[in-house]
């Protein structure tokens, strides 16, 4: 249930910032052929200033999605010096012969 909720939510996420960039080039267009000023340098200051912030917050609002819901074989592991991360846990290869034991010190049991 945990991978369903985190790619719809990321999904959602990625819908409503590419929603707001095409609402941040009409704005752009609008307010550079409104203004006196150089029309290039009105639509840039306008776009950029509103899709950096809109794609800054859906890239955090990811992040905290994925944490807060971890898909199948992820989860959040408390590393030294680095803090809570978010990591995936994936079997390499299974043993084609089981190994020996080996007890401790030296002797066989």
């Amino acid at each position: 249930m945990n991978s369903y909720r985190q790619s719809l939510y990321t999904g959602v996420i990625r819908v409503l910032a590419n929603l707001v960039m095409v609402a941040a080039v009409f704005v752009g267009m609008y307010m550079s052929a409104h203004s006196t000023a150089a029309s290039e340098l009105v639509f840039s200051v306008w776009f950029f200033g509103i899709s950096l912030p809109v794609w800054g917050a859906a890239f955090w609002l990811t992040r905290l999605v994925r944490r807060r819901w971890p898909a199948v074989g992820q989860s959040l592991v408390d590393l030294p010096k680095r803090g809570p991360c978010l990591v995936c846990w994936q079997v390499a290869q299974t043993a084609t012969q089981p190994l020996p034991v080996r007890s401790r010190g030296g002797r066989t049991a």
